[in-house]
C-alpha cells in the first residue's frame, strides 16, 4: 500500500470516530491518531480471520496495538517531560512488536492487508520517535 492510499484510509477512519473523542486535545497527535486507526484495523484483521490465526498469536498483536495508542495517551497527559519521553519510547516498543505479530500472522492475512499494517506501523514509528526526539532536544537546551 502506497502513503497515498493509507491517508485516504486513514482520513476516512477519523472521519467516523466520535465527537467526544475528536474533542480530546490528544486527537491533536496524528501518532495518537494513527495508533488509533491501527487498534481498529488490527481488531478487524484478527476477526475476519479467526480460525487462521492462534488464539496467543491475536491475544499478542492485540496487545501490542492497543498499547501503542495507550502509552502515547499517557505520556501525553504526564506532567514532566522525562516521564512524557519515557511512555513514548513504550508505544515505540509496543510498535516494533506489533511489527513482529504482524509478521508472525502474514500467511494468514492477505499480502495487502500485512502490507497496509506496515506501511502505517512504520508511519506511527517516525512520528513517536520524533516525539521522543523532540522531548530529548528539549531536555538538553535547558542546561
Amino acid at each position: 500500500m502506497d502513503d497515498a492510499t493509507l491517508e485516504i484510509e486513514f482520513r476516512r477512519w477519523e472521519a467516523q470516530q466520535a465527537p467526544w473523542e475528536r474533542a480530546d486535545p490528544i486527537w491533536s497527535l496524528v501518532a495518537y491518531r494513527l495508533a488509533r486507526y491501527l487498534l481498529d484495523a488490527a481488531r478487524a484483521d484478527v476477526g475476519s480471520y479467526n480460525s487462521r490465526v492462534s488464539f496467543a498469536a491475536r491475544d499478542q498483536l492485540l496487545q501490542s496495538v492497543a498499547s501503542i495508542s495507550a502509552n502515547i495517551g499517557e505520556g501525553h497527559s504526564r506532567a514532566t517531560l522525562r516521564d512524557r519521553t519515557r511512555f513514548y519510547a513504550y508505544a515505540l516498543g509496543s510498535a516494533r512488536e506489533a511489527v513482529s505479530w504482524y509478521a508472525a500472522i502474514s500467511d494468514a492475512l492477505p499480502s495487502g492487508t500485512v502490507a497496509a499494517r506496515m506501511a502505517a506501523l512504520t508511519r506511527v514509528r517516525r512520528l513517536t520517535l520524533g516525539l521522543i526526539r523532540r522531548g530529548s532536544d528539549h531536555r538538553w537546551r535547558r542546561s
